[in-house]
Parts: structure tokens; sequence; C-alpha cells
């Protein structure tokens, strides 16, 4: 009977060896397996040894072989709770039966092999079986719950900042950041189906490891596919053929495909635990990017409309206010045609209105030409050095041909200041601004311009003595008016583009330009433009 009882046990203990193997499973190094194994065994000696030595104390105490045995049983189930798994609690029976039987039974100190010793030995490993399957089972229910509720936290950790990204480059960057730190492996995103010839995609490489598996012309392909939606599915690996080199997962929604996950799989396979995480985690991605998709739409329909808007607001200023100056060459030019006997002052007269309407006529069209050549994207405004104090000069000359009963002043530091610009275009810029103020301003007032060195910025700042800018325009100073109140402050000849073109000009060169009021009355206008290239305002 105990022959065929110990038959039993070398079964179980087989069965066991197993068993251990999900309870340590292959994925780990067997170093650290074998590491796990021996710290166990030592708990299983410790926990014997003190059992022995607390028994011997009892049996000097006149305890009975009956409560003994109580004590070497609760031994057993101590060593099955604290290992986790069967192996060990089958060798703490066999140790706790025979230790029992050598040292407690009599004769002491030598083998009795009574009918007692089978009874007990049984009773320890069915006990062991017991306690040892509903520790295992709780310990992997607990093991199982944690790792979902970390899971869960993770996934609504990534979601949070996946919502909260801006653009398409971070959903991407955060997603592989992820991917990596989970997996341990290098990461590749496709946001777009690529052409033979590209290579456009995100890559991620963990610990500096080779990614050129990525872009082989087979893999290249298999993105392909994917993108089309054929058939395709990148299998796990078997114990019997290798997996891929890398494994992809679609990012979709609604049924489209908005990217393509490819994960390195070289060396060792993807288990389904990290797969099943992939895809939840490709499922968030999928989302982010279809929300930044819409915004990113919705972005450019409001661009839009708001190009459409602007453009009729234009339209409708030019086709109201071209009207006076046309009215009025027209009239001038039909009444020198139809009264040649008129007196020439009055033609003097008459063709020099003619001669400030179509000059005013041609900067519309240059200030529109402008405005159009700089709005349209990817448009790059020509820069050279030029000397500051040159440019004012210029400027300063034209408006004062145009308008001499005003005096303009203006201040220049001693230093030459240079200043990488289009010179044509700022200097237009200060035209502009040298209108408003001198027609906002009353006969034989002073203009002020001044130009300073302000840290890496040239700054040009115009102050006039005029009425100044009323308080409900000053939030929205430079953009296209339609209004008389805004008309007025605008030197377009009421057409309230003047100031537009003016930011324009100063935000395609990389600078700002603002406009307040001065406390003694009047305007102040002020520009700067960098010093350097690079040195641009955000």
């Amino acid at each position: 009977m105990l022959s065929n009882l110990f038959v039993q046990v070398v079964c179980i203990d087989i069965m066991s060896k197993t068993m251990i193997n999900n309870l340590y499973p292959l994925s780990r190094e067997p170093r650290e397996r074998l590491k796990d194994f021996w710290v166990n065994m030592l708990k299983l000696v410790a926990v014997l040894a003190v059992t022995i030595l607390f028994t011997e104390l009892l049996l000097r105490a006149g305890i009975g072989t009956q409560s003994l045995l109580m004590v070497y049983m609760l031994s057993v189930l101590v060593i099955s709770s604290i290992t986790p798994t069967y192996i060990h609690g089958i060798m703490a029976a066999l140790f706790c039966t025979f230790t029992f039987d050598f040292l407690v039974t009599e004769p002491r100190m030598n083998f009795s092999f009574t009918i007692g010793a089978p009874i007990t030995l049984f009773t320890m490993l069915v006990a062991t079986f017991i306690t040892s399957t509903l520790i295992i089972q709780m310990k992997s229910q607990a093991q199982l719950a944690m790792e979902r509720e970390q899971r869960a936290q993770l996934l609504y950790e990534i979601n949070q900042k996946l919502l909260a990204a801006r653009d398409t480059a971070a959903i991407v960057s955060l997603s592989s950041d992820y991917l990596i730190s989970h997996l341990k492996r290098s990461v590749i995103f496709y946001t777009k189906d690529l052409q033979p010839s590209e290579d456009g995609a995100y890559v991620q490489a963990y610990q500096n490891a080779d990614c050129s598996v990525f872009h082989t012309p087979k893999e290249k392909k298999n993105v392909h596919r994917i993108f089309q939606k054929t058939a395709f599915e990148s299998p796990l690996s078997t114990d019997d053929e290798p997996g891929p080199d890398v494994y992809y997962v679609s990012v979709s929604a609604k049924g489209n495909v908005l990217g393509v996950i490819g994960i390195d799989c070289r060396g060792q396979p993807i288990s389904q635990t990290s797969l099943t995480f992939v895809q939840m985690l490709a499922g968030q991605t999928a989302l982010a990017l279809e929300l930044q998709y819409l915004a990113d739409e919705r972005s450019h329909i409001l661009v839009d409309a708001e190009k459409e808007k602007m453009r009729g607001t234009l339209l409708r200023a030019i086709s109201h206010d071209l009207r006076t100056p046309l009215t009025s060459i027209l009239g001038a030019s039909a009444t020198i045609l139809d009264q040649q006997d008129m007196p020439p002052e009055t033609r003097s007269s008459l063709a020099a209105g003619i001669k400030e309407d179509a000059q005013w006529l041609i900067r519309v069209v240059e200030n529109l030409l402008t405005v159009t050549r700089i709005s349209q994207e990817n448009a790059a405004v020509t820069k050279s050095v030029e000397a500051a104090e040159e440019v004012i000069a210029q400027a300063v000359a034209i408006v004062r041909k145009r308008f001499p009963d005003h005096f303009i002043h203006v201040h220049v530091p001693d230093e030459l200041m240079l200043v990488p610009m289009d010179a044509t275009l700022i200097s237009q810029v200060l035209i502009n601004l040298l209108e408003n103020a001198v027609k906002n301003s009353p006969p034989g007032s002073l203009v002020l311009v001044d130009l300073k060195k302000q840290g890496a910025f040239a700054t040009f700042e115009i102050n006039d003595n005029g009425n100044g800018i009323p308080e409900a325009l000053l939030d929205n100073l430079f953009e296209i008016h339609t209004s008389a109140e805004a008309r007025a402050v605008d030197a377009a000849k009421g057409m309230g583009i003047g100031l537009s073109i003016c930011k324009t000009i100063v935000q395609a060169h990389g600078g700002t330009i603002e406009g307040c009021n001065r406390k003694k009355g009047g305007a102040k206008f002020i520009f700067r433009l960098p010093l350097q290239e690079g040195n641009e305002v955000g």
C-alpha cells in the first residue's frame, strides 16, 4: 500500500513540474525562475526547522502524539500558503510525514512504517492539494484583478493625454511612447498610405535598436495592403513556425483606416496579453486621431469662411469707396474736354485733382497686390539687410511732398541700425502710418517718427497730435472696416484697409504692430522688426 502511495506521489510530482511553467512564465529568464524556486525551498526548510524544534519542546513537555501531528499538519498548510507552486506543498507533505514518523512516533529516531504513516501522508497530500489549489486560485485572481486595474488606469491615463494632444504628431508620439514602455520593443506608426518611394512614418526605437526591418519592400507592401483594406493579418508565432518580423495593428474608426502600428517582433513573439493592450491602445488612438482630423477640418472650414468673409468685405469696401475718386476723375476730365475756353488756373486745378486721385488709386492697387501676395500660403518675404534710417527717409520724403503743410520730425540713434527687411514693403508701412497721422491731425501740427533699438528688435514709432483712436476700435484696430468711424481713422481714403496691410507686412517680417492713444492727445503706432533672422516674435 505504501509503495502504491509513493507511485502516486511521484506522478503528482511530475504533474506539479508541468504546472510550475504556468506559475513561472516562460517569458521570464531561466535564472530568475531558478532563483524563485530556491527562495521558496529556503522558506520550506525554515518552516520545517521551526516545526521540528517546536514539536521537540512539546514532546519534552509531555504533549501527546496526536497533538503533535496537528502541528505538522499546520506546517504543511503554512508552506502551501507561502509558496506559489504545488511542488513545494508536496515536498512539505513528504518531509513532514517521514519526519513525524522518524522523530515523533515510537520508536523514535527510527522509521516504523506503521499503518498510520500512509494515512498521515495521504491526509497531508490531500490537505496540501486543497490548500495550494485555493491559495493559487486566490493569488491568480488577485493578480489578474490587479493587472486589470493597472491596465484600466493606464488606458484611462493614455486616453486623457491623447484627447489633450493638439496635433497628429503629438498623438502618434504619445501612443508610440506608451507602446515602447509597455512592450520594450521598437515601434513604427504610419498615418497615411505610403508610396513605394516614400519613407514618411514615425519610428521610435527601443534602446537604440535597429529599425531597418520596418523599411523593407515586404513590410511596405504589408502596410499598403492594410490601408487598402485587403485581407491581411500578421499571425502570432507558434512552436512550429516563426512569427512575423513586424506585427501590424490597424488604427481604424468607422471603417476607415486612419493609421497602422507596426511592432518589432524579431527574436521574441508578442504575447496575447500584450496584443490585447495594443489593440485597446489602437482603439483609443483611432478616436483621438478622428477627433483631431475633425478639428483640423473644422479649422480649415473656419479659415476658408473667414477668408471669404474678408474677401467679401474687401470687395464691398473697394466697390463703395472707389466710386468717389473715379467719379471725381470722370467729372474733372469731362469738364476739361467740354469747356475748352476755361481759365488756365481752373484747368490746372482740375488736372491736379485728377493726378492726386490717380496717385491714390495707384497706391490702393499696390496695397491690394501686396496683401494678395503676402497672404498666399507658403509665401515668403525676400529680405535683405537695409539701413532703417534710409527707409524712413524715403517714406518721409514721399509724405512731405504730398502733404507740405505738415511738419514731420525724425529722430534716429547715432549708431547705424541695419535691419533685415523688404525695404519696399516696410516703406509702404511707414507711408500708410504717416498718412494716417497727417490726415488725422490739424494742418501745421507736428508728426514725430522715432527709431530706437530695444533688445533684439528695431522699434519704429509714429506719434501725431490728432483726435486719437476711438475706444471702440482699439481691440480690432488692424482689421478691415467699413464703418464711417473706422474709415476716418484709416488713411486709405475711407477703405479701411491701410492698417490691415501694415499688420500683414509686419507679421510677414516676424514682427509686431500695435496702436494706442497718447496721454497728451493724439495717436501712437509702434511696430517692431527683428534685428536678426530667427528672432521672430512667436
